[in-house]
């Protein structure tokens, strides 16, 4: 069996988000997927992979693309209509996705 991740990336533009508890889920496709429910996370930025805080890992679960609603925007604090072709830009090929949902460690 694999071991859990022990870091996540984010767009910089997205961790202050991250960082201030604002931003509370990802969605990511099948290959970053693998997060565990109960470990904790360093959170990197991508670009620059410079260390920004550590999250905990509440729960992973897979949704489809069209079933990506408001709850979701408002929990990635994105409007709805800048969320959905964000997600197609990064991953214009796929229809299964992975909501991670995590809380920022105080």
């Amino acid at each position: 069996m694999s071991q859990a991740p022990t870091k996540i990336t984010f767009f910089e533009w997205l961790t202050p988000l991250v960082a201030s508890g604002t931003k509370t889920i990802t969605i990511r496709d099948v290959y970053e997927s693998h997060y565990v429910p109960g470990t904790r996370v360093d959170v990197h930025t991508l670009e620059k992979d410079e260390y920004v805080c550590q999250i905990d890992i509440l729960t992973v679960e897979q949704i489809a693309f069209e079933d990506i609603g408001e709850v979701h925007a408002a929990q990635e604090f994105l409007p709805l209509d800048e969320l959905k072709p964000l997600i197609r830009k990064i991953y214009p090929e796929d229809d299964t996705f992975y909501v991670i949902s995590y809380k920022l460690v105080s």
